[in-house]
């Protein structure tokens, strides 16, 4: 029986004597485990994102050279020229050939105005005036002289003479009533497009400000304002791109003209640019995005689709014989397609891939699309 006894307490003292070795090396693998978590914490967080099958992406190189800065503003576009184009004389208009939008060329008739009154006048001046000419001709020959002798006649014979003839208001009148006749027809003033149409035939004119407005849309004039501060950036003749609002994929490039020597009272300067616009896509009074560069030399730059934010921190992949690797970076400036680098983390001619590089861990194959 006492054997039995010291039996069973010798395999409870067993028992104990393993559960704490278990425990102890429970503890010590933990420890170990902990330790190499720590040491490897960057390591992990690089192949957090591991890719097992190579990745197609697009790279470009590193390039060193002038780093374009970039200014964005907001402007309005407005033609270089643009004619407003009256009734000069006032008559029922019997046709309208413009319409909104219609190309038209110097000198080409928009409207035509009733004539009949105007052609009256016209004839009844001419009249006039071929009969001062013969009371004229009368007056000088008073005082032994011809018309074709005007050349010698003397300078206060002849203003008498013509005076005394009413030779000077036939002339006058004369004038007048070609102009006015004239403008029995209405004409574009400049080469453009017909904007503002207001009149409608077969209405008297006096019934309306204009006729229309013509706009030389060849060149196109745009206005945007910058900081005081920023006009450290700006210069005439310094190259922008305009970018309207209304379609975004479109832009132009355009040249500074104007800096206006005055700053408004919330601290603005105007700028002045010229854009050609030789496919008429760019409208009078449209509202644009005005981007304006100025280039630093000496910069390390890359696409801003090569950087990633990884552990708070920036992060590039640099291809490097089929394999992405992982490279922190700091950055300098920024525009809107490319930033440059400010430490020494790449070097010019690295090449960067710029896509499919959100899912990619340190040292993912990778293959060149």
């Amino acid at each position: 029986m006492q054997m039995i006894m010291n039996y069973r307490m010798y395999k409870k003292r067993l028992v104990v004597v393993f559960g704490a070795s278990v425990l102890l090396a429970s503890f010590f693998s933990a420890c170990s485990t902990s330790s190499k978590a720590e040491e490897n914490e960057e390591d992990i967080a690089k192949k957090s994102y591991v890719e097992k099958q190579a990745v197609k992406v697009s790279v470009e190189a590193v390039r060193q050279g002038a780093f374009a800065q970039e200014l964005v503003s907001n402007g309005k576009l407005m033609a270089k020229e643009k004619a407003m184009v009256p009734f000069k004389v006032q008559e029922q208009i019997v046709s309208l050939s413009a319409r909104n939008g219609q190309r038209v060329q110097k000198g080409q008739v928009l409207a035509q105005v009733e004539s009949f009154q105007y052609q009256k006048q016209l004839s009844d001046s001419h009249n006039q005036y071929e009969k001062a000419r013969i009371d004229l001709e009368d007056q000088l020959l008073g005082y032994g002289y011809s018309m074709k002798d005007s050349a010698s006649i003397p300078v206060n014979i002849l203003k008498m003479a013509r005076i005394r003839s009413g030779y000077n208001q036939a002339w006058s009148n004369l004038q007048e009533a070609q102009r006015n006749f004239a403008h029995t027809s209405v004409t574009a003033p400049i080469k453009g497009v017909i904007a503002n149409l207001e009149a409608q035939a077969d209405n008297p004119s006096s019934h309306y400000k204009q006729c229309c407005e013509v706009i030389n849309d060849a060149v196109m004039q745009v206005e945007f304002t910058v900081l005081e501060g920023e006009m450290q950036l700006i210069r005439t003749g310094q190259k922008v791109i305009v970018t309207p609002f209304a379609n975004t994929n479109n832009s132009f490039k355009g040249t500074i003209t104007a800096l206006n020597p005055s700053v408004d009272e919330h601290g603005m300067i105007t700028i002045q640019a010229e854009v050609r616009n030789p496919l008429g896509e760019l409208m009078d009074g449209m509202n644009v995005k005005v981007l304006v560069r100025k280039e630093q030399p000496g910069c390390v730059i890359i696409p801003k689709t090569a950087v990633l934010y990884r552990q708070n921190r920036k992060v590039v992949f640099v291809h490097e014989d089929g394999i992405a690797k992982w490279v922190y970076v700091e950055i300098g400036q920024e525009n809107s397609s490319e930033v440059t680098i400010s430490d020494e983390s790449l070097k010019a001619g690295q090449e960067v891939i710029v896509s499919n590089n959100l899912n990619l861990a340190h040292e993912t194959p990778v293959i060149i699309d």
